[in-house]
This record gives C-alpha cells, sequence and structure tokens, in this order.
C-alpha cells in the first residue's frame, strides 16, 4: 500500500511514519507543504493519504519560510484531486480543533461536514495530539477498514 503523509510539521510527520512503518507492507512517501503534497498527489498514484489541514504554500527551508499559510490547505488539496479524480480514500490528521480563515472561523465538525461532501474518499478528521496516542488507535481503525 502507498500512503503519501501531507505534513508540514517535522516532529508530527516523523512521530506519523514511525507509526506507519509498524506495517510491513507500506510504503511511505511525504510532503510537506500544500505546492509539494498537491504535486505528489498528482503525478504519482497513492492509495491512501494522511492530510494536514493548515500548511503553507512551500517547502520551509532556511532562506524562506514557505509562503503564504493557507489554514485550509488541505482541504485545498483534496478537493483539487477530487475535481481531477485522483483522489485516493484520506484523512485528515490536525492538532487544531478551530481553524481561522480571514475573519471567519471554522470548527473541525464544520470541516468535517464539508468534507463529507467528498463521499466515500473522506474517512474522517483525527485530532492529534502528540501527548496522547489515540491518534495512532483512530487511524489504526480507518487503516484496517483499507485492508492494512
Amino acid at each position: 500500500m502507498n500512503i503519501l503523509v501531507i505534513e508540514d510539521n517535522s516532529l508530527k510527520r516523523e512521530k506519523i511514519i514511525e507509526y506507519l512503518r509498524s506495517y510491513s507492507h507500506i510504503v511511505v512517501s511525504e510532503a510537506a507543504s500544500y505546492n509539494s503534497g498537491l504535486t505528489l498527489a498528482h503525478e504519482c498514484s497513492f492509495d491512501f493519504l494522511i492530510v494536514d489541514m493548515s500548511m503553507p504554500t512551500f517547502d520551509r527551508n532556511e532562506q524562506t519560510q514557505g509562503g503564504r499559510f493557507r489554514a485550509l490547505g488541505g482541504k485545498e488539496i483534496v478537493n483539487k484531486l477530487a475535481k481531477i479524480q485522483k483522489l485516493p480514500p484520506f484523512v485528515i490528521l490536525t492538532g487544531y480543533k478551530d481553524f481561522s480563515v480571514g475573519t471567519q472561523s471554522l470548527s473541525i465538525e464544520q470541516i468535517n461536514d464539508l468534507l463529507g461532501s467528498l463521499g466515500n474518499s473522506y474517512l474522517g478528521c483525527i485530532l492529534f495530539e502528540s501527548s496522547d496516542n489515540s491518534w495512532q488507535e483512530e487511524l489504526g481503525r480507518v487503516m484496517g477498514k483499507l485492508g492494512c
């Protein structure tokens, strides 16, 4: 199974990948921004996506902070992939319960409702907390439904 993890926080990304490596038949690819995640998902074929909600437009490095911050970057990625019919099953794995876009604020429940319109590809929103491993149990349940 080929999995793409789109996550800008390197510590969180490492924890996710470490967890995924406990599965023997998984190949993990990773991206750290909106652009790199969308490009990789568009160019390659994945069986499952694990997507953060908020991320920078570009990969961060020593010279740049990643361009414009996208509070709903994960939602934008999956919507674009759905439009070109390249959206595999996915989950949102986020550390936030609320998302601010301009003067508007969306709760994780509202995001869940919006993504539900993508049908069977959307497998839920998981809250990531570094001090708690319940996200691993939830992700494991989702992956079990996919045959992992």
